[in-house]
């Protein structure tokens, strides 16, 4: 299984991420992809994407990419900065790392609409467990093969 087969079987068992509709669209050294259609449900009372929901997709952008970087990365603390009010078909996030120091990781996570504007900016900082690589293989391996 490729790098990123091993992060979109990890992330298989996000079962808000699966609820909400978000979806892996690339995953690389460079950058996490991700993209959530949108549906009456994720809208506030003003008919726009509710600040919920952008805030789970910049958070999963940055777990794809960080468990993708370096296994068995958690999320201990994001900031968004909501810039305009979207009622977009679609939200696409972009993570980025800027940087990787000792146990820490941060990365930079763009949200974009469906007309390529950016409507959130967020960072978002990450402990890395450092656990090794194969070993992370084989715990989703084993729990794959349990699954099937």
């Amino acid at each position: 299984m490729t790098e990123e087969g091993y992060v979109r079987e990890f992330f298989k068992g996000d079962k808000l991420v699966e609820l909400l509709g978000i979806e892996i669209v690339s995953v690389d050294e460079d950058k996490a992809v991700i993209r959530a259609e949108i549906k009456p449900e994720h809208l506030n009372a003003n008919g726009f994407v509710q600040g919920g929901m952008l805030y789970t997709v910049a958070d999963f952008a940055f777990a794809v990419l960080s468990n993708h970087k370096h296994p068995a990365t958690v999320t201990q603390g994001g900031q968004i900065q909501y810039l305009l009010p979207t009622d977009t078909a679609y939200i696409k996030a972009v993570a980025t790392e800027t940087t990787r120091a000792g146990r820490n990781t941060v990365s930079e996570v763009l949200l974009y609409d469906d007309k390529d504007r950016i409507v959130c900016t967020c960072h978002f900082n990450g402990f890395v467990k450092d656990v090794e690589r194969e070993a992370w293989h084989k715990a989703i391996d084993e729990k794959k093969t349990k699954e099937d």
